[in-house]
């Protein structure tokens, strides 16, 4: 079982530098590095314009991480120039209407914390170059240059021009507020402060407690505590607002009882360095109900005063229903405001507002957002009108300027976008010449291979539509791919997929007419027109203008090309089959199966040598070691790392160790049984120094079958003892295998430990807490009786007479070299000092259990206890070793079962 090569990584590089993302935005949703994992700016945790990066192993090992703070600029008209940026340059602008990214390091950082990696800059990782970075930002509720976005919400509160946000329905019954509530606000422990009407709070406080010192430190806080019962039962969802004003220097607020499902938040500052917070919070109510609770502590902004105010003013709302996704999961914006500010931004068409039809885009927007049909997009470079007609083509739509008004308008393809008075009629008299084609009619296309942008996985990904009726009267498939690149989930894909596929595999007529007939200059494209030919069908048919020619002046014949219209609500028999992903991409760190555990004296003596090993538990025998082992858990992960706490709940890297192989067991095995099938395989050549772990027995290997998946082993090894087993996982392990914690534990200490897997691409991340370890002095403790019998026999369930014990020796010492013993191995010299100490409880139905011995008999390898004259139903029997005080780790325990033995000693009597 070999062990790795290891890389010496010479630096780790840091800089303060400035990336431009462009116009305005709303908000830094996340940040991903070199495609690894999104770091997400959390509205609770994290400032507006502030995203600190903890990922120090983020590229591995070897290449290190990212670490710092990020800072955050949105474009703003007239904003401030970044305080960084401004040390270096004094003169630098605030970059009025750009968004940009400030990376820097953490300010103070102390030793030995990630923050500590960018202390002096921003950490860039061991390589010397920025890896490549995707932003996610977010810009729906404003335009490009700034302003309010137009049509932003409906007479219902729908946010239009966000699709995928948090949508709310509220209850025009349940109405609840703060003063309906009784709230206890908390200045510090020992004054408490109950308010129960209005809306807020004002407290002012300091003066006594400060002595008029200038600028005085504050440790105080004030929150706030709900008393008294609430119905509950009146809430499904609640809405809470928040309006917070602090005068200190650091504040914080947080939700109690609540589980946040949408928040927004918005912060200023004042001249004084006041912060004033806004908070919006749609959140479920658990254990009790939800509550705020503000905290302000830190020095006092304002000079010459030792007082400092602290509001809040908080309305709670009831909600009896919500559709929400979390901006997490993606929001996007409503594909016709992108539209409409493609045409009117002065960075692109730039078309006065007055060109726009505004009824027209509103409906249109309203449509699109019922129908969910949001787009995400970041554009390089590309023309305006490319930019409409993609777009366009992803909602089954067109733009047109009216002939009559000359607005721009949009036209989306449904059915029922046009009434029926707004739809042309025609008589067949007026036509002058008409052409005529199927379309569709040579190879009719039944399947769509479908590409569409996955922001989960942040890749293209793609899937398969069918029409199967015509795949089955064709007896054939004929396949088309389409690319939806601004659609981010597959159910936007799949609706529109659906209708194109309808057009593609529905037989229908085109060509072109002429009329002389006036009426025809009036006509729109896409307007719909009743065209009527007999000698191709009866009555008319629905069709749409593609193309209006006016002619040329001389000759005012209209040409009109057209389309017969497919309608988009009749039901196909369709499948869909979404294409395996393709993960080009390595897997991130997976969970290893690892234990986690206190070293044994063997192992302590393989790691640091028998002499080393004795001197330290000489000085220090009460000591203990941690160590883990951990099985291989994907392809490309070369080794894992031991993390522990020290006992101070503070991880930290301590060991590493290669990976060992593992095996399963699934079916019940008593303490005799010594060979048994397993599932898995071994991938590492084992032999009989290995070791393995099945739940706390430690086993000898012995062999292991291929074929058969038999595997042979000794019981109870070292200071083990055999135990019944229903299933688990079985470490097979060597000395190289294992990661030692060298640091010296003492007893009754408990450790947590976490074992983390490394890959080429990162370190898994540390969890919040790890698997405890508690130290008992494993390996100055001497290793327990073997081979032990009952009346001769192993782990017996019964017995009569006497309880006849009989056991051999074990020596910790001595078994350091050579074969591992089991437990059912001949004994070896006893370790000096050691004797035995025996626990024998009787046991009866219905009665209360007997201690009948307990005692140390010394070094003797036997003892016989006479049970004649005793009347219980069970025996149980422990022995276990000891020697200067330490007791052996495990203990030999079990229960036997007393026989029902004939009496010997009858006198009979005979009835005359």
């Amino acid at each position: 079982m070999g062990k790795s090569s290891s890389q010496v990584v010479g630096y780790r590089y840091n800089a303060k530098f400035a990336a431009f993302i462009g116009n305005r935005i709303e908000k830094l949703i996340g940040i991903n590095f070199d495609n690894r994992k999104w770091v997400i700016h959390d509205p609770l945790k994290h400032p507006p314009n502030l995203l600190p990066v903890l990922e120090g192993n983020l590229f591995g090992e070897n290449e290190g991480g990212v670490s710092g703070n990020i800072d955050i600029h949105f474009g703003y008209p007239d904003p401030e120039p970044n305080s960084t940026y401004q040390k270096h340059s004094p003169l630098v602008s605030g970059y009025p209407y750009q968004s940009y990214l400030i990376f820097r390091g953490y300010p103070g950082a102390a030793a030995f914390t990630p923050e500590s990696l960018a202390k002096n800059g921003f950490y860039l990782g061991n390589s010397g170059y920025m890896k490549e970075m995707l932003l996610w930002v977010k810009r729906t509720r404003v335009r490009n240059d700034g302003r309010g976005q137009w049509h932003e919400v409906r007479g219902d509160g729908a946010v239009v021009c966000e699709i995928g946000n948090f949508k709310v329905a509220y209850s025009s019954i349940k109405k609840a507020d703060i003063p309906n509530f009784t709230y206890q606000f908390e200045v510090s422990p020992t004054a408490n402060h109950t308010y129960s009407s209005g809306v807020g709070i004002k407290w002012v406080f300091g003066s006594s407690a400060y002595g008029g010192v200038e600028n005085p430190t504050i440790t105080d806080s004030i929150s706030t505590k709900p008393i008294g019962a609430v119905e509950l039962g009146l809430f499904d969802l609640i809405e809470i607002n928040i309006n917070a004003y602090f005068e200190t220097e650091n504040y914080d607020i947080s939700f109690k009882n609540a589980e946040i499902l949408n928040i927004e938040q918005t912060k200023n500052q004042d001249e004084d360095g006041a912060n004033s917070i806004q908070i919006k919070a749609i959140c479920r109510p658990y254990d009790g109900f939800p509550y705020v609770v503000a905290k302000g502590t830190g020095t006092i902004y304002k000079n010459n005063t030792n007082t400092f105010d602290f509001q809040v003013a908080s309305v709670t709302l009831a909600i009896d229903k919500a559709e929400y996704m979390d901006e997490s999961g993606g929001v996007d914006i409503n594909p016709i405001h992108k539209i409409r500010e493609i045409l009117t931004d002065d960075t692109a068409m730039g078309k006065p507002e007055t060109d726009i039809n505004d009824m027209n885009f509103m409906k249109a927007a309203d449509r699109i957002w019922d129908e969910g049909l949001g787009v995400s997009w970041a554009i390089d470079e590309k023309s305006c009108i490319e930019a409409i007609e993609e777009l366009c083509y992803h909602i089954e739509a067109g733009i047109r300027v009216n002939r009559q008004t000359g607005l721009y308008e949009m036209v989306l393809f449904r059915d029922d976008w046009f009434a029926e008075d707004e739809i042309h009629d025609i008589s067949e008299n007026r036509i002058k010449d008409l052409s005529l084609e199927v379309m569709n009619s040579d190879d009719i296309v039944n399947q769509l291979n479908v590409t569409y942008y996955d922001r989960q996985r942040i890749k293209n990904s793609t899937f398969s539509v069918y029409e199967n009726g015509s795949i089955l009267t064709m007896g054939h498939a004929n396949a088309e791919s389409v690319e939806f690149q601004y659609f981010m989930n597959m159910r936007n894909a799949e609706i529109v997929a659906n209708w194109k596929l309808k057009q593609f595999s529905t037989p229908a007529w085109s060509g072109s007419f002429t009329t002389g007939w006036k009426e025809a200059r009036k006509w729109n494209r896409y307007d719909l027109v009743h065209l009527p030919w007999s000698s191709k069908w009866n009555g008319t048919i629905l069709v749409r203008i593609m193309k209006i020619n006016l002619g040329n002046g001389t000759d005012n014949t209209v040409t009109i090309d057209f389309e017969e219209v497919i309608s988009y609500s009749g039901e196909m028999n369709t499948s869909i089959v979404v294409d395996a992903p393709v993960e080009s991409a390595p897997r991130p760190p997976q969970p290893s199966m690892n234990a986690v555990f206190e070293a044994p004296y063997y192992l302590t003596v393989l790691r640091a040598g028998q002499t080393n090993t004795d001197l330290e538990l000489s000085n220090n025998p009460d000591i203990g070691y941690v160590a883990a082992i951990a099985a291989k858990p994907q392809n490309n992960s070369l080794n894992a790392l031991l993390y522990t706490d020290g006992g101070v709940d503070e991880f930290e890297q301590v060991s590493r160790l290669d990976y060992c192989d593992i095996l399963q067991l699934d079916q019940a095995i008593d303490e005799i049984t010594s060979s048994f099938v397993v599932t898995g395989s071994l991938t590492q050549t084992a032999n009989s120094n290995n070791f393995i772990l099945l739940n706390d027995e430690l086993m000898g290997f012995v062999g292991f079958d291929t074929e058969t998946k038999v595997l042979t082993v000794k019981r109870g090894v070292l200071d083990a003892i055999p135990k019944k087993h229903n299933s688990g996982n079985l470490f097979v392990f060597d000395l190289p295998d294992v990661a030692f914690d060298s640091t010296q534990y003492a007893q009754s200490e408990v450790v947590e430990a976490q074992v983390l897997t490394t890959t080429p691409s990162g370190i898994q991340e540390l969890s919040a807490t790890g698997i405890p370890v508690e130290i008992q002095s494993r390996a100055i403790r001497p290793y327990p009786p073997a081979n032990l019998k009952i009346n001769g026999e192993y782990w017996p369930e019964t017995f009569s007479r006497d309880l006849v014990l009989t056991w051999v020796d074990r020596n910790r010492l001595q078994q350091t070299g050579g074969q591992i013993l089991g437990w059912y191995d001949e004994g070896v010299t006893e370790e000096s000092g050691t004797t035995y100490n025996i626990q024998v409880i009787g046991m009866k139905v219905g009665g209360v259990d007997q201690l009948l011995l307990d005692e140390n008999i010394g070094s003797v390898n036997n003892y016989t206890l006479s049970t004649t004259d005793l009347d219980y139903d069970q025996y149980r029997v422990i022995i276990f070793s000891e020697r200067d005080g330490f007791e052996s780790l495990n203990r030999f325990d079990h229960t036997v079962f007393a026989e029902l033995t004939a009496p010997t000693n009858l006198t009979a009597i005979y009835a005359a």
